[in-house]
């Protein structure tokens, strides 16, 4: 029976030291994991980031065309805006 006790506990010792090992591996781990779930969170706002500023680039030249057409042929401009606003008037009094 004293055998048996100093049996288990021997098993328990070295399981402890197993468990230990287990335990190290395990907070590698998860500081590993931690650190690419950071780096994988921050690449959708990296790319958002450049499609903004792409998006920002593209507005600024459409309104630079636009403004140089304006500068260009004012009477057409006016006949147009005049035209769509005409349009938009009789669409809106339809209903």
């Amino acid at each position: 029976m004293e055998e048996q006790k100093q049996a288990t506990n021997t098993e328990n010792q070295g399981t402890s030291w197993d468990l230990s090992e287990v335990k190290a591996f395990l907070e590698v781990t998860l500081e590993q994991g931690s650190k690419l779930l950071k780096e994988l969170s921050q690449k959708p706002i990296e790319g958002g980031e450049v499609l903004l500023k792409k998006a920002e680039d593209y507005s600024k030249k459409a309104v630079d065309k636009s403004t140089d057409a304006v500068r260009q042929h004012p009477v057409i401009t006016l006949l147009v805006a005049f035209g769509l606003g005409f349009l938009v008037v009789k669409l809106l009094k339809r209903k």
